[in-house]
C-alpha cells in the first residue's frame, strides 16, 4: 500500500502542476497544458511502470518483519525503500518535463 501511495502522490503532483499551466497557445505550437499532457501520456505513464514493477520486485525481496505499534512500522520503511526506484525516476525525469 505505501508503495502505491507513493505512485499516486506522483501523480497526484502532476496533476496540481498540470492545473497551472496556461492554456494559451504560443506563436503556433502547442499551449503548455497539451503539451504536458502529451508528455504525461506517451512517456510519464510507460516509464511510470517500470519504477512500479522493480519496486514490486523489491518488496518481495526484503523480508518481512512484524510490525510494532506506536512507531513507524517495518511495512512503512519497506514500502517506502522499494519506492526508492520511482524516487530516482523522478531525479532523471524532472528536467525534461516542458515549461
Amino acid at each position: 500500500m505505501v508503495l502505491l501511495g507513493w505512485h499516486l502522490l506522483v501523480v497526484a503532483a502532476y496533476i496540481v502542476v498540470l492545473s497551472q499551466q496556461s492554456h494559451e497557445r504560443v506563436d503556433h505550437d502547442e499551449s503548455p497544458w497539451v503539451e504536458m499532457v502529451i508528455f504525461g501520456l506517451t512517456v510519464g505513464a510507460p516509464l511510470l511502470l517500470v519504477p512500479l514493477i522493480t519496486g514490486l520486485i523489491l518488496l518481495w525481496l526484503f523480508p518481512s518483519f512484524p510490525s510494532r505499534s506506536g512507531r513507524i512500522g517495518w511495512p512503512v520503511i519497506r514500502g517506502t525503500l522499494a519506492a526508492a526506484p520511482l524516487f530516482l525516476m523522478l531525479v532523471w525525469v524532472i528536467p525534461a518535463v516542458p515549461h
